[in-house]
This record gives structure tokens, C-alpha cells and sequence, in this order.
């Protein structure tokens, strides 16, 4: 039995003369057909005007190639010139049915070879055309522009294969038959090509952007009332606007005349909230009095004032003993030389963004050494469910005031729920928040597969879907030089950049981590690379990854373990209205 299409109940069809032949094709032709019914066509004809034409059918086959077939029901006749209907008013004449199928004939083989690029050539297919008169048989010689071996009346439709086989024999001398990949191309890029309406998601990330940041502000009006308590801890959950209020108080306390410390763990979060404090006017009349450092640098730069070696006391490299159990050590003796030199290191505020990651020791060495006063104004800022450390280690430090931010504000609201769902969380949503588009997941089958996959879902953002390079950041489990975009610079001239600070600047997409953009966030988050967790990419880490996304994401996957948890996200997402 043939493929037809459109598969349909042939009682159902416009035409009844077409119902025998359609039944015919159907039922008596083999596999290896393919029928298409009723086949319109579009294209330029004379002079570039547009012309159209529908062919009955069209028949194809890997080895005989395409057969057109114009199917002409009812009383017809024939007068050696001209062609006739007999009607309720009278006897009309219609066009030529040879030279309509000639026609349609000719227009498929220009469509053909346009769209598949000269892949597929005339010479390199056998083609032609029949005429059907399904309800009547003939006498005579047929015109002089028709042969009977491409007429197929009544009396051929019970042998329907043959009257095809015939015609298609009348066309061709020999087998000219189309490789695998010039018949998928015949088919799938020429005849039957995958016409996809979308929407582009690069006009739309303004809007879900800008109701995102409205939600937010919303939240820090709400929370500016609870600022009278010096000592206060904020847990949240992800996308709950932690860090934007933790950048709000700090700038508040230098407003007030405090000199203030912003510290958190992220390289690439402290330079980005430095450089948004230095960039804006609104900040100009108090922004010397505020430091914004991740850990490391502080504690490092400390010691290079001081002039104190920072190298472990044993050799070797800084692994996380010295920076837990040496640095605090370090830090207090920076502080203490610095102080009998007149060197103010105190500040009168601190502000902790990912409290979450700091040891015991680093809450040591903020408080009593970097504190004016012991007991000074500390705000720390957390999610539990983002520790590096697998653990929160609490602060010996009494809050005041212990709040909780359990409302997203960072995403859509598919994207919260799927990114919930990674460490089955439960997700609430301002009821305001877009809703937003659909997870894209893609299987991998191979990384050489996989590779392609990111280039291709680039190519569609960059080109097609209009989305800037610094709104797009594509995430995975280790660094890119490790990954398996290790040996790609740019995508068509997009550079794939790894430095957070060169990406915001315009300067291509980013290509980073999981930990090393914890706190950051970007509009477009694609994630590659996901086979199995490890110490180095845990749960956590891709609950992380998801978060960042704030109005589309999109993960390739490739291995059991991620590919259950992003299904389960999609599927969470996919419910949520």
C-alpha cells in the first residue's frame, strides 16, 4: 500500500472523479510510493508575475522518479482540437489535460530544483506526466501531443500499478535512481517542506524583562520598611531578588554616610554589581564610600597591603584548607598592621550576598576585624538550597530579624516552576510574573551531535529570533576550554567570550559555568554539556543553571541522569498556565 497524503476518507474528497483513482493509487501501489493529492504550486512564471496550478496527483518514486497525473472525470470529448464537457447548459470547452499536466509537470521540476539548491537536478530525475479519465475508455489515435501509454482510462484502474509503471517507462530510458539523500531532499526539502510559523523571543524579552524588573522593584519598596533593625538575615529562594536588595541596604548604608562593605563569593557577580554602582549617576555623591569585593579579593588584596605573604604556610596551592582555615588567620593580621600603620580597614556596615558559601572562619574575620563595632549593622542574604558547601555554615552572629523571600521574581513563570522542580521545590509566583515560553530540551546523541545542537540553537537566536549576544549566556558544567565547545571561537562571527564583564559590554555570548555565574542572571540561558552529576556539578548546580534564564531556557542534554531531571522540569513546565 502507498503513503498518501492527505490521508483522508476518499468519500470525503472535493473531486468524485478523483475517489476511484485516489482508491486505486492507494490500495495498489507498493511502499515505495509516495502519493501526494491534490498539490497546489506557486512560483513565477512569465515576466515574474506569479502563476498558480494544483496537480491531481503526484506520484513518487525513489528509482522512477516524479509522474504527474491530471485526472479528468465525467463526459469528455474530443474533436482532434479542442476538448469538451457536456453540461445542463450545454457543451463546454476546458483546457488541454495534457498540457495541464505538462504545465504542473514543468512547474514541479523548477520548484524542485530551487529548492534543493542544484542537489537535485532534471537530468538526475526520471519525470513525467499521464492524463486519467476515470470514467471513460477511448477509441482511435490518441492527439498528436499524447501517447497511449500515458492515458490511463477506466478499463486501467484495476491494474493501477501497471498503467503507472507504463507511463513512468514511456519517460525514461533506463534507471535513474536518486540517492538516499537526494530522495529525502526531494521529499522532505522540495515537495513537502517544514513550513514552522514562530515567534521570535528577541522582541518579547524587553516586556517579560521589564514586568520581571517592576515585580522586583515592587518587592524592594515592600522590604524598605523592615530596614530598622541593624542585625537582619534574608533567606530566599532563587530569583527572589536576594542580591538587587542586598545592593539596595549597602547602597542605603552609604547613603547614610556608612562606610560600607558589599562582599559576596562570585568573581563575576562583584564585578558586575561594581561596575553597575560606578556607572550610576544616582550613586556619584556616595560611591567612595561603598566597596564592592567578592571574598577572595578582599582577603587577598588585605594581605598585599599589609604586605604578608598569602601563600599557604606549608607551599603548595591554595586549596579550600587554606582558604577556610589561613585566611581568616591572614586577614586578622592584615587588619591589625594596617591599623598601627593609620590605615583605616574598618567599615561601618556590612552587607553579605551569598552568605550561603562563607565558611565560619570568613564570618570570623568580617565581624571582628572588618566591623568598626562588634556589634555594627551586618545584613546577610542567602538561599540554603545554593550552597556551594552542601551545608550552610550558620553565623555565631545574633540577627534582630530573620526574614524569608519565598516569591520568584527573577523568571517566568515556566521557567520557575522547572527550575523548582530540579530539587522538587515548590515554586510561588507573583501572580503578575509572565507567563513565558516553553522549555526547549534537546537529546544529544553523541557530543560531535551535541556540539551541532548548540550551534544550531545559537544560529536561531542570533539570526532569526533577533536576540543580542550579551542577552544570551550558555552554561555548563566545567569551563569552556574543557568542555565540548573547547575549540569553537565565534558563531559566524559572534565571539563565544568566557569573561562575564566582555559579555555584558556587548562582546559576544558567554560561555561559562554553573558557579562561576551563580548570582548572575541572563534573558536566554542555554545549557550544554549535561551527562551525569558529580562533585563538581551536582543537582544543586543545575538548579542553579536553570535559575539564571529569565525569560528563556533551553537545555541540551545527553545523559541519563540530566536528562530525567530536565524532562520532569519540562513536564512541570508544560502544566503550568
Amino acid at each position: 500500500m502507498a503513503r498518501i497524503l492527505p490521508d483522508v476518507d476518499p468519500a470525503q474528497l472535493e473531486h468524485t472523479s478523483e475517489e476511484p483513482v485516489y482508491i486505486a493509487l492507494r490500495d495498489q501501489l507498493g511502499v515505495d510510493y509516495f502519493v501526494l493529492h491534490s498539490y497546489p504550486w506557486l512560483r513565477p512564471w512569465r515576466e515574474d508575475a506569479l502563476a498558480e496550478g494544483e496537480a491531481d496527483f503526484v506520484v513518487v518514486h525513489p528509482e522512477r522518479g516524479v509522474l504527474v497525473l491530471e485526472v479528468k472525470g465525467g463526459e469528455v470529448q474530443h474533436d482532434g482540437y479542442r476538448w469538451f464537457r457536456d453540461s445542463a447548459s450545454g457543451r463546454k470547452e476546458f483546457k488541454d489535460p495534457f498540457k495541464q499536466a505538462q504545465r504542473n509537470m514543468h512547474a514541479l521540476l523548477e520548484i524542485i530544483r530551487e529548492r534543493s539548491g542544484g542537489k537535485v537536478r532534471r537530468e538526475d530525475l526520471a519525470h513525467g506526466y499521464a492524463v486519467v479519465f476515470p470514467h471513460l475508455d477511448y477509441t482511435g489515435a490518441p492527439p498528436p501531443h499524447a501517447d497511449k501509454a500515458i492515458i490511463i482510462s477506466r478499463r486501467h484502474l484495476a491494474a493501477m500499478e501497471h498503467a503507472i509503471e507504463t507511463a513512468y517507462a514511456a519517460w525514461t530510458c533506463g534507471g535513474r535512481r536518486l540517492s538516499a539523500e537526494q530522495y529525502r531532499t526531494l521529499l522532505n526539502d522540495c515537495l513537502m517542506p517544514k513550513f514552522r510559523l514562530f515567534r521570535p523571543v528577541g522582541p518579547d524579552i524587553s516586556k517579560a524583562s521589564d514586568r520581571l524588573l517592576e515585580l522586583t522593584e515592587t518587592q524592594a519598596q515592600v522590604f524598605e520598611g523592615l530596614y530598622v533593625q541593624d542585625r537582619v538575615l534574608v533567606e530566599g529562594v532563587a530569583g527572589s531578588g536576594k542580591t538587587f536588595l542586598a545592593l539596595h541596604r549597602a547602597l542605603a548604608f552609604a547613603r547614610e554616610g556608612k562606610r560600607t562593605l558589599f562582599v559576596c563569593y562570585n568573581k563575576e557577580l562583584a564585578t558586575w554589581l561594581r561596575g553597575q554602582v560606578e556607572s550610576d549617576p544616582t550613586t556619584a555623591a556616595f560611591r567612595e564610600r561603598i566597596v564592592v569585593k567578592h571574598f577572595h579579593a578582599l582577603a587577598a588584596e588585605l594581605a598585599a597591603d599589609a604586605g604578608i605573604a598569602f601563600e599557604p604556610a606549608a607551599g603548595g596551592p591554595k586549596t579550600d584548607a587554606f582558604w577556610n582555615d589561613e585566611v581568616p588567620d591572614l586577614m586578622e593580621q592584615a587588619v591589625l598592621s594596617l591599623d598601627l600603620e593609620g590605615c583605616a580597614t574598618s567599615f561601618d556596615s556590612i552587607v553579605v550576598d551569598e552568605a550561603q558559601d562563607f565558611c565560619l572562619g570568613w564570618w570570623y574575620a568580617l565581624t571582628q576585624s572588618l566591623l568598626s563595632r562588634p556589634d555594627g549593622p551586618l545584613y546577610a542574604f542567602l538561599d540554603p538550597n545554593q550552597s556551594l558547601r552542601g551545608q550552610v555554615q550558620w553565623p555565631e552572629v545574633e540577627f534582630a530579624a530573620r526574614f524569608k523571600l519565598t516569591i520568584n521574581c527573577r523568571n517566568t513563570r515556566k521557567i520557575a516552576v522547572a527550575s523548582a522542580s530540579v530539587l522538587a521545590l515548590t515554586a510561588h509566583i507573583f501572580p503578575r510574573a509572565p507567563v513565558g515560553g516553553a522549555l526547549r530540551v534537546l537529546r544529544a546523541g553523541s557530543e560531535r551531535q551535541q556540539k551541532g545542537l548548540i550551534l544550531q540553537e545559537l544560529r536561531s537566536l542570533l539570526g532569526r529570533e533577533d536576540v543580542a549576544p550579551n542577552q544570551i549566556a550558555v552554561i555548563g558544567p566545567a569551563a569552556k576550554e574543557n568542555g565540548s565547545l573547547a575549540d569553537l571561537a565565534d558563531v559566524d562571527g559572534v565571539p563565544l567570550v568566557i569573561s562575564a564583564e566582555e559579555w555584558r559590554l556587548g562582546g559576544g555570548v558567554l560561555v561559562t559555568t554553573a558557579r562561576s555565574f551563580k548570582g548572575l542572571e541572563a534573558d536566554v540561558v542555554l545549557l550544554y554539556d549535561l551527562g551525569g552529576f558529580s562533585r563538581l556539578f551536582r543537582r544543586e548546580d543545575l538548579y542553579v543553571s536553570c535559575t539564571r534564564a529569565k525569560v528563556l531556557l533551553i537545555a541540551i542534554v545527553h545523559g541519563d541522569e540530566c536528562r530525567e531531571a530536565i524532562v520532569t522540569a519540562q513536564a512541570a513546565a508544560e502544566a503550568e498556565q
